[in-house]
């Protein structure tokens, strides 16, 4: 597939990757997710592998499509997995 050879096998959300957590089991894994959902074309487009779709690992991928009202953005979800990142204080 174009869109891997192009982007790779690291979540473009949280970085995960899998052959380094699965060995050869998860070597060359990935879901791909299309930036613009495929329902909401009105008419057939030709897809770019490079533009429109990227690679995400199975948990972001679901938390992309959970809201049945809305599909967050991948940048929308980069930006509240770095928030839960950001080190907390303890006072």
């Amino acid at each position: 597939m174009d869109a891997l050879r192009i982007h790779g096998y690291q979540c473009f959300v949280c970085g995960f990757d899998f052959k380094n957590s699965y060995g050869e089991l998860g070597k060359e894994y990935i879901e791909i997710h299309h930036k613009k959902p495929l329902y909401s074309l009105t008419e057939e487009i030709e897809i770019n592998p490079e533009t429109d779709l990227i690679p995400v690992c199975s948990n972001c991928h679901r938390m992309i499509h959970r809201r049945k009202d809305r599909i967050i953005t991948v940048e929308e979800l980069k930006e509240i997995v770095q928030i839960q990142k950001l080190p907390t204080t303890n006072i």
